[in-house]
């Protein structure tokens, strides 16, 4: 009961310290939505506009994100799910990379290859989700009918990631010709923006309070509006070392119509998963290995548990610098069983067999004591979990990229939107030093919040 009453209090504590950072990074992306929408009112620049208004989606998205994951933490504490129960085992996370996304269009001919019709150009990004983790990739900006297809170099690496995940694609498209109107805006929004403008500064609340209804979309979006056009989700079964096609599901619009931008249907990416028992080990220390039964003679290894294989070493040290002198098969067609008490005068023996069609192999192990043979047996059991819950991905190591640094999360960039804004204004009053007072105002404020993102980003490392 005593350690049943630790390993509960302990994964209490985990739970409340993740709930904690989660509630931090909830905190953090609001104020940089804030920030964000500040800017992007302040903002002429119409590329500059079109990135501010591709972050307001990324920060909108992980925030409902980020309390949704909080919810469904808190009902499992409630509902008791999260105890740790002693014996019990999970298959280990993974890495996932998402990269070499291609979505082809499909032009008519009149479009394309004749080069008539109209000059319609878009512009176009995804978000990638995973778990209650979202991800941006880059902008692409005037996709036109020259373009056959849509390619984003990004790549995008999650981390930490269950056997049963889903891995969501969204694009959306932006109409780059066309300005948006809407009929009205509701009075609380509005008062909304009358109240938020005197923050900012004297000239920099005129440019907000002098908004125009069409630049002001549901939920205080500003600038251009993004709509959903497609999405696709994918999971472990459709996970491989090679770029594949995969489906699209078109979303239908406000009023029932198809997007115009005329996507095939299809499109391509690589999906990489790297499950960590591939990489990291799930068991290290030293074990006796029987090299002649007849005499019962045994050699000690130093022996490293991971990648589908038991590696055997002289000595720790060897680990890093060496080959292992033995090598022995632990695969999904590995039994590990207890070795018979009057065969074995080690008492905490066992046999590791693999049986594959051409041959049978077969290793009698020992540990030092009791506790050690049992951290084994575990160890060897999780193994044999991890791979059948990653199934093929265990069966050949997929190369995970480096993740792209535009693909980091808002506060984890070292340059932002922020920094290559500039913010300029005709009629404006500048103090002795010779800057304007809004342009010191947004400042501060741009500050405050990057040093906020260099806390956060100290603390999770």
């Amino acid at each position: 009961m005593t350690t049943e009453k630790a390993n509960t209090k302990a994964a209490s504590t985990i739970l409340r310290r993740k709930d904690t950072d989660l509630q931090q990074k909830i905190d953090h992306e609001i104020k940089m939505r804030e920030g964000t929408t500040k800017l992007l009112a302040a903002a002429k620049n119409p590329s500059q506009k079109l990135e501010a208004s591709k972050n307001l989606i990324t920060t909108n998205s992980r925030i409902i994100n980020y309390m949704r994951e909080l919810q469904r933490r808190t009902t499992a504490e409630v509902m008791g799910k999260t105890l740790c129960v002693e014996g019990n085992q999970t298959p280990c996370k993974s890495q996932v990379s998402v990269s070499d996304i291609r979505i082809p269009l499909m032009w008519k001919d009149t479009d394309h290859f004749k080069n008539k019709g109209d000059h319609r150009r878009y512009a176009v990004f995804c978000l990638v989700k995973t778990g209650s983790e979202i991800y941006d990739t880059s902008l692409i900006s005037n996709v036109d009918r020259s373009m056959t297809d849509i390619s984003f170099d990004d790549v995008i690496v999650f981390d930490n990631v269950p056997c049963n995940f889903e891995c969501t694609l969204e694009v959306y498209c932006h109409k780059l010709h066309e300005d948006l109107t809407i009929a009205s805006t509701p009075k609380k929004i509005r008062k909304k923006f009358n109240d938020f403008s005197g923050s900012v500064g004297r000239n920099v609340g005129k440019r907000l309070s002098g908004l125009s209804d069409a630049d002001i979309i549901g939920n205080m979006v500003l600038g251009p509006k993004f709509d959903l056009v497609t999405t696709s989700t994918l999971s472990l079964s459709d996970a491989d070392d090679t770029v594949r096609t995969y489906d699209l599901t078109m979303e239908p619009t406000a009023d029932g119509n198809i997007y115009e931008l005329p996507f095939f249907g299809h499109y391509c990416c690589r999906l990489a998963v790297l499950p960590h028992c591939l990489t990291r080990p799930a068991m290290t220390g030293h074990l006796n290995l029987l090299v002649d039964r007849e005499r019962n003679k045994q050699k000690r290894y130093w022996c490293v548990l991971k990648n589908l294989e038991l590696a055997c070493f002289a000595s720790p040290q060897d680990e890093k610098t060496a080959r292992p002198h033995l090598c022995i098969p632990v695969t999904k067609n590995t039994q590990v069983s207890d070795a018979d008490p009057r065969i074995f005068q080690n008492p905490h023996t066992f046999h590791v067999t693999t049986k594959t069609d051409i041959s049978v192999s077969d290793h009698v192990l020992s540990a030092d004591s009791k506790h050690d043979f049992e951290n084994w047996w575990d160890g060897f059991q999780q193994h044999l979990l991890d791979q059948a819950a990653w199934k093929h991905a265990t069966e050949q190591m997929m190369l995970v990229q480096k993740a792209s640094p535009l693909n980091l999360p808002l506060f984890l960039r070292k340059s932002s939107l922020y920094d290559d804004t500039p913010i300029e204004d005709p009629e404006h009053t500048c103090d002795p030093l010779g800057n304007s007072i809004e342009d010191t105002e947004l400042s501060q404020m741009i500050c405050s919040l990057m040093h906020e993102a260099q806390q956060i980003r100290g603390d999770g490392k």
